[in-house]
């Protein structure tokens, strides 16, 4: 600390200076001058004093000066005035604060030397007051915004869903308070015999990238973290190499030998949970806080570096006592927030296998689609991350999150749902008439068959018995060309119940076979008159395209509303409000000829027209199905493109989906259901 006795010209003859004259002491021919000087000069981060004798007229010119800009640098002072009674009195009645006493006579050698001493003692005293003032304002505003951070550790905690990103921002909220260089974090677990454990999970070191593999600890009393987990007590160590021998845990030096570092301070906090169970436990390491590690912006203790082992000794402090109990609330606030993330987590992935076995059950039902859901899911997945990372075009500013991604996948296992409302036996549906009605129908021919060859035979044996050759011949010829007609009809009629496109119209087809057996009555046992072909297998047989008629294939179309209906029903967290809609949409084309309800272009959501180039796809190159066959890769991308060329499909979409190869994340059986010996399913 440097002390000044600066006494100005203009009163140094009415002062009878001491035989040994201080170095200290400063003859000033220019007190402004040689105070500015002062204080310009006066680099050193450590307060100095002066003892200040003036003229009361240089009164004002020095306060002025010293209570300026350039008086940065924490010049304490004092401030002797000489001069009349009557012009001192001014000054007695303002009672100023840097006056420390009044002369108006000659000051003596042995009084000088008190007006200093005594000067000095009330700068010391002051300056000893400002700085327990000072002190407990600077613990004030750290505990008020220790305070401040407890607040906001409760906000940030409640939003962060990442179990690993909420372990990290725990860590560095609680090294923040505490001004710790490093910490670590262990989460309890349970092995399936019941036994807990400590699983160390994250590490950080403000000062150096450390090796960190995750390792367990077994709970007990062996290691630092092991005691605490076990007593669920706080432990606040000065020094982690001057551990007494009688406690009961011991520090492992291995760590330090192995990276250089020193772990000195330490201070452990056990995290609870509503039912008083340990659920983990937060190490930190190394308090820097009478370094002065909080700076000016509020950051974490990064700006101390701990580099050498004499930095460890010089700079590293034991924690603060008061850390102990505010630790304790953050780490009661931590594992809250840990535990509402494990619940949340095993929320969704209950509800997500939820979702899962119920497709795959709705899936079971008809062996050659299963899997298209989750394969359909699959695509939409990788289309919306292609989509989020196109820096130009169409779709640049479209960013999906993880949770939307989610939305998309749950949409997608979810777009069939409504099929479990519908009657199996139309997905099952491989020709135009279901195979007992092909049966009836082909039954009937040959019922039919037999009746004329049997009513014909009839005739010949009574002619027979006349002897007519030649009308005997003739009944022949036409039993023959009439059976003929009806294995002719039969083979047509086979022909076409196949759902195959053909060119010729099917209504002609059959309106020409009614007129061939317009004339032909069949009646059976009971005399009533039988039917050949009803009107039911008629209008199915008059299917131009596939195998469902008008009426089946609206019954299909209303899956997507059924399935509307299903999803919409359920309570979905706001996150993921669009899978109604996605689900409502996804059979909807661009230029309005899709359904349900028809809308087009850019009112069909983006995930919806990228579930229907993905339900297509998979349409087109899954397995062999009832009502078609499987085609190739090349030919269900041609089709693809026609339907884009048409304005049906987006054909950005397919672009993305072509350019980066998503069809190839999948092939035809991925997902596909497999059934075990006692027929139940189980996944491939």
């Amino acid at each position: 600390m440097n002390k000044y006795i600066i006494i100005s010209n203009s009163i140094k003859n009415n002062i009878t200076l001491p035989e040994k004259i201080s170095k200290n002491i400063i003859l000033s021919k220019n007190i402004s001058s040689t105070i500015r000087n002062i204080l310009k000069t006066n680099t050193t981060s450590k307060t100095s004093y002066a003892v200040i004798f003036i003229h009361i007229n240089e009164l004002q010119n020095i306060s002025e000066i010293l209570t300026g800009k350039y008086n940065y640098n924490e010049l304490m002072y004092k401030i002797i005035v000489a001069g009349e009674e009557k012009d001192l009195k001014l000054i007695r009645k303002n009672r100023l604060q840097h006056i420390s006493d009044i002369k108006t006579s000659r000051i003596s050698s042995q009084e000088f030397d008190l007006l200093v001493e005594k000067a000095f003692l009330h700068i010391d005293r002051f300056n000893k007051y400002k700085t327990q003032i000072n002190n407990s304002i600077y613990t004030l505003q750290d505990m008020k915004q220790d305070q401040e951070d407890l607040i906001n550790i409760g906000k940030s905690l409640s939003t962060i869903k990442d179990p690993d990103e909420l372990l990290k921002n725990i860590l560095m909220i609680s090294k923040k308070i505490t001004c710790a260089d490093a910490g670590s974090i262990y989460i309890t677990e349970e092995n399936e015999a019941g036994k807990k454990y400590l699983r160390f999970k994250y590490s950080h070191t403000f000062n150096r990238k450390l090796p960190m593999e995750e390792f367990t600890l077994s709970i007990n009393k062996n290691s630092i973290a092991g005691y605490v987990a076990t007593k669920g007590e706080v432990l606040n160590i000065p020094d982690a190499y001057n551990i007494p021998k009688k406690a009961p845990y011991s520090f492992d030096i291995s760590f330090d030998r192995r990276t250089n570092y020193i772990c000195r301070s330490m201070l452990v906090v056990p995290m609870r949970n509503h039912i008083d169970q340990i659920i983990g436990v937060i190490q930190l390491i190394n308090s820097k806080q009478s370094s002065g590690c909080r700076i000016k912006n509020g950051s974490e203790a990064f700006g101390i570096k701990l580099k050498t082992p004499e930095d460890f000794n010089r700079l590293v402090v034991p924690f603060d006592s008061r850390y102990e109990s505010l630790m304790e609330s953050v780490a009661g606030q931590a594992a809250i927030a840990i535990e509402n993330n494990r619940m949340i987590k095993q929320i969704q992935n209950q509800f997500e296998e939820f979702i899962k076995a119920s497709v795959t059950a709705v899936e079971s039902r008809d062996i050659a689609t299963s899997g298209h859901s989750f394969r359909v899911a699959e695509i939409c997945k990788e289309m919306a991350r292609a989509i989020s990372g196109k820096k130009s075009g169409r779709f640049k500013d479209i960013k999906y999150s993880d949770t939307e991604i989610k939305e998309l996948e749950f949409a997608a296992l979810l777009h069939d749902f409504g099929k479990v409302y519908i009657d199996i036996n139309i997905f099952k549906k491989e020709k135009k008439l279901y195979q007992k009605e092909f049966e009836n129908l082909i039954l009937k021919f040959n019922y039919l068959y037999k009746f004329i060859e049997l009513g014909y035979t009839f005739q010949q044996t009574g002619q027979a018995e006349k002897k007519i050759t030649k009308v005997i011949a003739d009944l022949e010829h036409k039993k023959e060309e009439k059976l003929k007609k009806i294995i002719r009809i039969k083979d047509r009629i086979t022909l076409l119940n196949e759902p195959s496109i053909t060119e010729k119209d099917p209504r002609q087809i059959l309106s020409q076979i009614q007129k061939e057996i317009k004339g032909i009555k069949l009646f059976d046992i009971d005399g009533n008159r039988i039917n050949l072909i009803t009107k039911n297998e008629r209008r199915n047989l008059e299917i131009k395209r596939g195998s469902l008629n008008s009426i089946e294939r609206k019954e299909i179309h209303n899956h997507v509303v059924l399935s509307y209906n299903f999803v919409s029903k359920i309570p979905w967290p706001p996150e993921y409000k669009n899978i109604p809609a996605i689900v409502l949409y996804h059979h909807e084309m661009l230029d309005g000829s899709g359904y349900p309800k028809g809308i087009r272009g850019d009112k069909i959501p983006v995930q919806a027209r990228i579930m229907a180039i993905a339900d297509i796809y998979d349409a087109l190159i899954a397995a062999d199905r009832p009502y078609k066959k499987a085609i190739d890769h090349s030919t269900a991308l041609k089709i693809l493109k026609e339907e884009a060329e048409n304005n049906r499909i987006d054909k950005d979409l397919l672009e993305i989906f072509i350019k980066q190869k998503i069809y190839k994340i999948i092939d035809k059986n991925t997902f596909k259901i497999k059934f075990i010996g006692n027929g139940k399913p189980i996944n491939n």
